[in-house]
């Protein structure tokens, strides 16, 4: 097989890879659903779990042996749940305890900063903590969105009280805010799309070889700024399948830079007659010409999940 015909199977690898998960989040983007019957039996197996590691707090010997016999599992039993917002919630809780858990020590050693928070939900969480560190508002925030699960299922089984209807209250206020969030990341990401070329085909790629409507420098510059906003914003949103495409977005826009780069460097070596510098690229098994297709092919994909995000923002009918 020639060096160009297996540049073109790579590439074409790489996008079905990087398309295996939208379908699922292509179905997500009707907007939530009534849980089923069944997911509500199995939120409350999820729940008493997550009651478990919201009941060890700050007792580290017994929130690290509680994390490695709950996950992977938890990860597993959410993601069998039908798309509702109580999903969003327990997905959310069980990736806030799974950070608490995985960053212990670090975000137990760093003050939370409340002025970063997310003002309609976590900030206030960060000012009872009154100076309390990162691992701690990691640990509120879990305990929220739990709570938030725990009510919606109560109301399910026709259980709900005054203080289950304001946690409803509060997480559907929060949802709103969500869709509003997202917008904004959308608004930060899309501007990417008027500095990048997208080739549809390798053929074209090989044929035209542009990646950028600007320089590198420019290119730099507005990645950085659009990916800093967006990353920002990103994590102060639920788990949603709104929150899955945008993160998507994030992550291709950010590995086609990583492959834009490789490129440029690998251009920009000047390789002298008597002292052969090695190229980046072959170190990473790719020649210039696979590295640039794969940044095209990231950069597609992060269009593709944008618009994605932009159409579960959409007013339905």
């Amino acid at each position: 097989m020639t060096c160009k015909l297996m540049a073109a199977a790579a590439a074409r690898a790489a996008l079905c890879a990087l398309w295996l998960c939208v379908p699922a989040l292509a179905a997500g983007t009707e907007g939530p659903r009534a849980p089923r019957e069944r997911d509500i039996r199995r939120a409350e197996r999820i729940l008493a779990k997550l009651r478990r590691l919201g009941a060890a707090r700050e007792d580290a010997a017994e929130f690290r042996s509680l994390t490695r016999k709950l996950y992977p599992g938890l990860f597993v039993a959410v993601a069998e749940l039908g798309q509702s917002d109580l999903k969003t919630d327990l997905d959310t809780a069980v990736f806030l305890y799974e950070e608490a858990g995985r960053t212990w020590d670090e975000a137990g050693a760093r003050a939370a900063d409340c002025a970063r928070e997310r003002p309609d939900t976590f900030t206030p969480l960060c000012r009872e903590l009154r100076g309390g560190t990162m691992r701690q508002l990691l640990l509120s925030k879990a305990r929220l969105h739990a709570a938030w699960a725990e009510a919606a299922v109560r109301v399910h089984k026709g259980e709900g009280d005054a203080g289950t209807s304001r946690a409803l209250a509060e997480m559907r206020a929060a949802r709103e805010n969500d869709a509003a969030i997202a917008a904004r990341v959308v608004e930060a990401l899309k501007p990417l799309e008027g500095v990048v070329k997208l080739p549809q085909t390798y053929a074209d790629y090989q044929e035209h070889g542009a990646l950028s409507r600007v320089g590198p420098e420019r290119l730099d510059a507005e990645f950085a700024g659009a990916l800093a906003r967006a990353g920002a914003l990103l994590g102060w949103m639920a788990r949603s399948p709104t929150f899955y495409a945008l993160r998507g977005a994030w992550r291709s826009y950010a590995d086609g830079l990583f492959w834009y780069r490789r490129v440029q460097r690998a251009r920009s070596l000047v390789v002298a007659a008597e002292a052969f510098e090695p190229d980046p690229q072959r170190d990473l098994g790719r020649d210039p010409e696979q590295a640039g297709y794969a940044a095209a092919v990231n950069w597609r994909t992060a269009v593709k999940f944008t618009r994605l995000a932009e159409r579960s923002l959409s007013p339905k009918d």
